[in-house]
């Protein structure tokens, strides 16, 4: 513990942040990063310290550094938080440990529970305002779209096995439907890899904090260019969910109405947005295995992070995927 004080004692003199007072103090939330809160002589910070098993992709740190771009032209024209530009980058590095520094805000995350069809109509406009942000738009065309290739679930199954993984029943048991539910989404995705805008692309409730009923939207590293109406969706769908997974349709269709009042109707095949909807959260059970059986692992903690994290994707996707006809129905409705 005081070799870790004495590395945030050195981040705080690297980031010219003033001298450490108090702290570092762990922030519980984060799924893949570590975000620690200190105070210094001038004022309270929330430190994000980067996985290192994720900075080893090629594309990794670029990626960081373009989010932080977007949420800086983005906290123009919408509540956002932004991490601090030090010599010209967002980015830090210390002793090979790659960081973030933000500001220390106050505020509380909703729970399901706590969402209501009034704070679904805030997020809905947020995301249209987004969607027309005119200085993002040249960020588009740098970003490549790359083809989705396929998922090897038997070989994954297989790792499990011979480790002996706690998982393995449940993906033994939904693997067929998981090749079934890829196939649909890989099918929907190149219709809809055209016409794409730059967002947020992870504004979910646990993304945004709220003080006073007014919303603050934080961790921006997902931010890039995503198809508009998949957007909408899926946000809807993170506001309107309950602890199970079942979508609420009064504030689902608070959310849509929100952004369709600002942006107006799209031509859209929903059904194609829907199954597209799950391809992130297929993607997130493959990184999650991969961690679970240390394929790509930053340690026995990260591991653990990824174990728990099977079960729950696998039953959400079932959960989903089981609501796509009745969330048709609503997103044909006329508003």
């Amino acid at each position: 513990m005081a070799k870790h004080k004495e590395f945030f004692k050195h981040l705080c003199r690297a980031s010219r942040l003033g001298e450490l007072k108090s702290g570092p103090t762990a922030v519980t939330g984060g799924f893949m990063h570590n975000m620690y809160q200190i105070e210094t002589a001038s004022g309270k910070y929330a430190i994000k310290l980067l996985n290192p098993q994720i900075l080893k992709r090629p594309e990794a740190l670029q990626n960081f550094l373009n989010s932080e771009i977007i949420a800086n032209l983005a906290s123009k024209k919408v509540p956002a938080l932004a991490a601090h530009i030090i010599d010209g980058d967002s980015v830090q590095t210390l002793d090979g440990q790659f960081y973030l520094v933000f500001d220390w805000v106050e505020g509380t995350r909703l729970s399901p529970h706590e969402i209501q069809p009034f704070h679904c109509r805030q997020i809905g406009d947020i995301l249209a305002t987004l969607h027309g942000l005119e200085d993002t738009t040249a960020l588009v065309s740098f970003e490549e779209v790359g083809e989705e290739l396929a998922i090897d679930w038997d070989f994954y199954l297989h790792e499990g096995i011979e480790q002996g993984a706690e998982w393995v029943e449940h993906l033994q048991k939904n693997v067929d439907d998981l090749y079934s539910w890829h196939r649909q989404a890989i099918r929907s995705s190149n219709s809809l890899a055209s016409k794409r805008v730059i967002s947020h692309r992870d504004l979910d409730s646990k993304n945004v904090l709220w003080h006073d009923e007014r919303p603050l939207v934080i961790d921006w590293e997902s931010a890039g260019s995503i198809h508009p109406m998949q957007d909408l969706v899926e946000t809807a769908l993170y506001w309107s969910q309950d602890e199970t997974g079942i979508v609420n349709q009064i504030n689902f269709v608070s959310c849509i109405h929100a952004y369709e009042q600002k942006r107006g109707r799209s031509e859209v095949d929903w059904q194609r947005v829907l199954w597209y909807g799950c391809l992130g959260k297929l993607k997130w059970l493959e990184y999650n295995v991969k961690r679970s059986l240390q394929i790509e692992s930053a340690g026995r903690t990260d591991q653990t992070k990824g174990t728990l994290q099977i079960v729950p994707t696998i039953d959400d996707l079932r959960t989903y995927t089981a609501q796509i006809s009745r969330l048709l129905t609503w997103l044909h409705q006329k508003r």
